[in-house]
């Protein structure tokens, strides 16, 4: 009987040591794809910042204007989103 017992506790401890390893791989592999992402974005952020240097505020003016002109109503979702927002950081309250 105690044969049994061993035998059904190296499965378990079998089954969990799979579990626990499968669990760790696929939090690495999220983990890994959120790194790539925010690498993405960071590199995206920079781009846009040296073409703002490059084109200064008038480019980038005329730039938001054509988008405008060609995704309106895209521009006014993200016009509402930002005024939203600015408007919740203005009347939250200071700590």
């Amino acid at each position: 009987m105690e044969n049994i017992n061993a035998s059904e506790s190296e499965r378990f401890g079998k089954r969990a040591a799979e579990k626990i390893a499968g669990a760790a791989e696929a939090t690495g592999q999220k983990l890994d794809a959120a790194v790539d992402y925010v690498e993405s974005a960071k590199q995206n952020a920079k781009q846009t910042l040296d073409q703002v240097r490059q084109e200064g505020w008038k480019g980038m003016k005329g730039r938001v204007l054509e988008y405008t002109r060609h995704e309106p109503f895209n521009a006014l979702v993200v016009a509402v989103g930002a005024g939203v927002f600015f408007g919740w950081l203005a009347t939250r309250p200071r700590e």
